[in-house]
């Protein structure tokens, strides 16, 4: 009997080892920076705040981003040290959105954040094991040609790496984001 529970024991550590493997690999991705290739792997020992979005977003990529930059600002005057707090902003737009550009655009709303740059069809994989929506839509009669539809969630990677919240009601930031440093 002791034998069959030790043996049960070893097998569901061995699969929750799997599991965090690959739940980790799940959302892992390879992106282009200013600074060179990277993934969520080069952010390891930091928290990682992912969000997708475009830089000619007329409204809810600038919105979202205000709204983290003052939440993460309340807590850090409130003492919180964020200096181990990353912003990854990955384009939905690769066609237009150049490295450059990207990365000053992040660097705007969050010091420590990175502007990232997938070629498309890696993108498509991305957005489909986070489960973010985007349609680009046709714009009639617009020098831009196009407009992007998307999701406007924040993911939260703790320090080793594992997804452990999706912020979708962006009312919440503030109380979201101060749980999530509290509690990992």
């Amino acid at each position: 009997m002791r034998f069959f529970f030790g043996f049960v024991v070893l097998v569901f550590l061995a699969g929750l080892g799997i599991w965090s493997v690959q739940k980790y690999k799940s959302y892992d991705f390879k992106a282009q920076t200013i600074q060179g290739e990277a993934s969520l792997h080069t952010f390891d020992g930091k928290y990682k705040i992912v969000y997708f979005g475009y830089m000619s977003c007329p409204d809810v990529c600038p919105a979202t981003l205000g709204m983290l930059q003052e939440a993460l600002d309340e807590l850090k005057a409130q003492g919180s040290d964020l200096s181990d707090v990353v912003v990854l902003f990955i384009t939905l737009d690769p066609k237009r959105d150049k490295i450059k550009a990207l990365d000053s655009y992040a660097k705007h709303f969050y010091a420590n954040a990175y502007g990232l740059r997938l070629g498309e069809h890696t993108l498509q994989a991305v957005l489909d094991r986070y489960g973010v929506k985007r349609e680009i839509v046709p714009l009639q009669n617009s020098k831009l040609g196009y407009s992007i539809s998307h999701s406007s969630s924040l993911y939260l990677f703790d320090k080793q790496g594992f997804l452990t919240n999706e912020i979708s009601n962006l009312a919440t930031i503030k109380e979201s984001l101060a749980d999530f440093f509290a509690n990992h």
